[in-house]
């Protein structure tokens, strides 16, 4: 049955576009890692696991806990809502990897293409920031941080967008059979996942962290 609470080592039920099924997730409430105070900012995120059911009801614990990682810690916006409003479901908990019981770095970029939106295809040079507070960037190469999730705190909704477009590439699908890649919904969460090493490619020691490999 699902449950209400949302601690770190919650598990959710997330549905992907298109009918592709249900991917599951660890929450982690970075407060609980944290050095510094992370209350008033964003401070969910998730790590999706390679493990996909077609209903809610089929999903094994086991079977999640012995898949392999999926995404490196994803910023969610509204994750408390969504769980409330069962839009994504919290269906049990697991244990929290050693990497997960951190603080990941997060990435971010420059551009000097003058638009709204821009997006790492754009990028001229690379930033991270630690310890969940964006306030200072510290400059960095492409190959430093591209192993680690973009800072951007992304919507639920975005989210599954997300993880529907990294199914279909690694399954050597074409995206744009399923995605107009034209507005900047599409675009964002298309270059998060063209510019991140996936993540089960990662060695353990420098998952979420901004270094050479």
């Amino acid at each position: 049955m699902a449950k209400n609470k949302i601690n770190s080592g919650a598990i959710v039920a997330i549905p992907l576009n298109y009918g592709f099924g249900y991917m599951y997730a660890k929450v982690v409430n970075l407060c609980d890692f944290s050095e510094i105070d992370l209350s008033s900012m964003f401070h969910f995120v998730i790590y999706t696991n390679n493990y996909i059911t077609n209903d809610v009801k089929d999903f094994d614990v086991k079977k999640f806990e012995n898949s392999i990682p999926f995404t490196g810690g994803l910023y969610v916006m509204d994750l408390e809502p969504v769980v409330k409003k069962k839009i994504w479901l919290n269906v049990g908990e697991a244990t929290l990897r050693s990497y997960e019981k951190i603080v990941p770095d997060f990435r971010g970029f420059g551009s000097k293409v003058f638009a709204v939106h821009k997006y790492e295809k754009d990028a001229n040079s690379w930033n991270y920031f630690e310890k969940g507070s964006p306030i200072k960037r510290i400059r960095a190469t492409y190959d430093e941080v591209k192993h680690i999730e973009n800072s951007t705190c992304l919507s639920h909704d975005l989210i599954e967008k997300r993880l529907s477009m990294e199914f279909l590439y690694r399954n050597g699908k074409t995206i744009k059979d399923f995605y107009g890649l034209e507005d900047w919904e599409d675009l964002v969460v298309y270059n998060n996942m063209l510019y991140t090493i996936p993540f089960n490619e990662v060695p353990d020691r420098i998952k979420g962290k901004a270094m050479l490999w």
